[in-house]
């Protein structure tokens, strides 16, 4: 019996490390502190030195009410329709750091708020655009938004490049509802 659990723990313990992505933290040369490089969750950035950049700039996050409000209606409307956020940054790049707080709230809010749930992964790149395995972006930041359908289809259905035309979550909106 302990033979069978020892080898159901390796296998399982096997398994998950080939599906998990492998975070890795660099050194920025330029600005002298560790970046990630590949998917990471919030808490992870929030562990980062760089951090307190983001944090600056988290002080002025404003959503607007009335693009959430809609946008969790459309949401309801495509049940069982999915989506999920992809948003890749650099930890050096300066509207990285300004549009990670903004993306951040927006999907608390639409989950907490409203109870419409958006699934996100961080995906951090270095300078030479090296998102650990992740394809490389056009530009940073940059978003991309997938629909995923009941039978777990996965189809990109936008993009935000650099910065939202409006707002992040008014540009959200105009992509989930077309």
């Amino acid at each position: 019996m302990k033979k069978f659990v020892f080898t159901g723990l390796i296998c399982l313990l096997s398994i998950s490390s080939i599906f998990s992505q492998n975070l890795r933290w660099e050194m920025d040369e330029e600005k002298s502190y560790q970046i990630p490089v590949g998917q990471c969750s919030w808490e992870e950035i929030q562990q980062s030195d760089f951090f307190y950049l983001v944090r600056e700039n988290s002080r002025n996050v404003v959503l607007h009410a009335d693009a959430t409000v809609e946008l969790a209606e459309v949401l309801d409307s495509k049940r069982p329709t999915k989506y999920e956020i992809e948003a890749y940054f650099g930890a050096w790049d300066e509207e990285s750091l300004k549009q990670l707080p903004f993306f951040y709230a927006f999907v608390i809010t639409m989950e907490t708020k409203y109870q419409q749930p958006i699934d996100f992964k961080f995906i951090g790149c270095n300078r030479e655009y090296d998102c650990g395995g992740y394809e490389e972006p056009e530009t940073l930041p940059y978003f991309k938004i997938y629909q995923i359908t009941e039978d777990n289809q996965r189809t990109i259905v936008g993009k935000i490049l650099e910065k939202p035309e409006s707002s992040f979550e008014e540009d959200v909106l105009k992509i989930i509802k077309h």
